[in-house]
């Protein structure tokens, strides 16, 4: 009997595993689900966690929650710290690369007051996404936040200030005092020295901005001098607290064409800086002035007959000559001035305005157009240059010099009243005044026997023969003053080649005036004497009324 053994295959494979597959599917699974369902992480930096609380404070777009921080980490190497945020995964397309974080707290600034809500519920960041396509996981916390959102209409422009003063972020932006922007960003630039503005102006104001438009700093407070008197005028509290920018179109214009998004303008100082900056139609010329230019200053105004036409560029004028300054050459001692004539103040159409000039300089120049200083202000000692004409000003032409042609100048202030009074001396020194002299002492001494004259009479009146020594006193009088008047006009004559007019002729003729009155008053008293000796002590008697006689 054969006996066989029957040998069977073993399962390789046991149902058993199927659980740890299924287990590792699922895990993996719910890994995937939860990764996909986790959101996104970015990392912002910032320079103080002031505020923020890992795992408790939230990030929120409009008042919406998309995240929360998850961790806080010092970076030591940048002296900053990096908050670790985890976005919801319905809200990717948020994060672009010019997305904006601020923390949103509590604030008070000239719009109001923000963020009071966060007194009981803590900060929170505030994303604003933007319309980059590109995504970004590394964010920079903003210090202020964000003024527009990405979703106003309107256009950005860019300003640079070189002197204005510098103007907080949220200022306002003013057409004709109505509010039409505000200024979004300021930056100093270091390199330039410039301060940088970024400003939105909102739709549809600007349609507003055009190429010709002018942009200067507004205080709120305008001060207007002028003969009718001081004229203040304030603007808004905004304005009047954080200052503001005006817009506007220069004077006598009309609107151009509109301006491209992100355009340049220069911020001015005032709105008179604004308008001196839009004359770019001049010519330069040099001024010689022989006399000291103490008090002229770089933009003081260049006028004719009290309207502005130019500025003063410089002063002294910094033109070289052979290698030496202008102002320091041997063959000449006077002080050059380079200004320019701007022929947009002249005339509205600078080019008619240029052509007439340049056409009619020399000819002004010949008929006696000069330059001189003067003076601006008594308390500063600011002088100005005006152009005007003098007929008796030396012959003149318009020079050329090795840059600017060179307009002719006349001393003017001191330096001309010290060539008057030069010339008075001069005067003074050609007159013959000792034989004047000569004669004014003749005249004195007749005046001193005129005064003896008259106390002998005074003194003889208690005498007993009073009306003879009278009349022979009051006749020697009469002769004195005959004498003295005779004197007086020879001295008068003598004084003829003085200038008419002067003080001492109009004193010497109301002399003669007043010894000419006193004649006239004493010859009826000399001619009352002669017929009534007694009249002094005595009424005079009336002569009685003749009697006819018979023939």
């Amino acid at each position: 009997m054969n006996e066989h053994a029957n040998i069977a295959n073993k399962q390789k494979f046991s149902a058993i595993w199927l659980v740890p597959v299924i287990a590792l599917i699922i895990t993996s699974w719910m890994l995937y689900q939860h990764q996909i369902n986790k959101g996104h992480t970015i990392f912002v930096k910032m320079q103080s966690a002031e505020g923020i609380v890992a795992g408790k404070t939230e990030v929120k777009v409009r008042n919406v929650k998309v995240g929360i921080v998850e961790s806080l980490r010092l970076q030591l190497e940048q002296n900053a710290v990096v908050a670790r945020v985890q976005i919801d995964n319905h809200y990717n397309e948020l994060l672009t690369e010019d997305a904006k974080l601020w923390v949103v707290k509590p604030r008070i600034d000239e719009s109001g007051i923000s963020g009071m809500n966060t007194l009981l519920s803590g900060v929170y960041l505030e994303l604003e996404p933007g319309q980059s396509e590109s995504r970004s996981t590394l964010f920079t916390l903003q210090d202020e936040p964000a003024l527009i959102s990405q979703d106003v209409l309107g256009k950005r422009f860019r300003l640079t200030a070189h002197q204005a003063e510098v103007l907080d972020v949220g200022s306002s932006i003013y057409f004709r005092n109505y509010k039409i922007g505000q200024i979004e960003a300021a930056k100093f630039n270091v390199d330039e020295l410039t301060m940088q503005y970024g400003v939105f102006i909102f739709s549809p104001y600007d349609k507003l901005i055009t190429t010709n438009a002018i942009f200067w700093v507004s205080s709120g407070v305008n001060v207007n001098l002028s003969t009718e008197g001081i004229d203040v005028s304030t603007g808004s509290l905004s304005k009047l607290i954080k200052g503001g920018i005006s817009v506007d179109y220069p004077p006598n214009s009309q609107m151009t064409e509109q301006a491209p998004a992100l355009n340049q303008y220069k911020l001015h100082e005032n709105y008179s800086a604004a308008l001196e900056k839009r004359f770019n139609n001049f010519d330069f010329f040099i001024v010689e002035f022989e006399q000291s230019i103490r008090g002229l200053k770089i933009g003081a105004p260049v006028e004719y007959r009290g309207m502005r036409i130019g500025t003063v560029e410089q002063a002294p004028a910094q033109i070289e000559r052979d290698g030496q300054p202008l102002y320091f050459q041997q063959d000449t001692t006077s002080v050059p001035v380079l200004i320019k004539i701007e022929y947009g103040r002249i005339y509205e159409q600078s080019d008619l305005a240029k052509t007439y000039w340049q056409t009619n300089i020399e000819k002004w120049i010949s008929n006696g157009l000069r330059a001189s200083l003067k003076s601006g202000n008594l308390l500063t000692g600011a002088v100005y240059i005006e152009l005007d004409f003098y007929t008796k000003a030396p012959v003149a032409a318009l020079a050329k010099s090795s840059v600017y042609p060179v307009l002719p100048s006349v001393s003017s202030g001191f330096t001309a009243l010290s060539e008057q009074v030069t010339d008075l001396l001069n005067k003074l020194n050609d007159l013959p005044l000792s034989t004047t002299m000569t004669t004014f002492d003749r005249t004195l001494q007749e005046y001193r026997l005129l005064a003896m004259e008259m106390n002998k009479m005074i003194s003889e009146f208690n005498q007993k023969d009073i009306a003879g020594d009278t009349k022979e006193s009051m006749g020697n009088i009469n002769s004195t003053l005959s004498q003295l008047t005779s004197s007086l006009k020879q001295f008068e004559k003598t004084l003829t080649n003085y200038q008419q007019g002067s003080s001492m002729v109009e004193q010497l003729t109301d002399t003669l005036e007043e010894l000419e009155s006193l004649s006239n008053t004493l010859k009826p008293i000399s001619k009352g004497l002669a017929e009534q000796p007694s009249m002094l002590l005595f009424d005079k008697q009336s002569p009685e009324d003749p009697e006819p006689r018979k023939k």
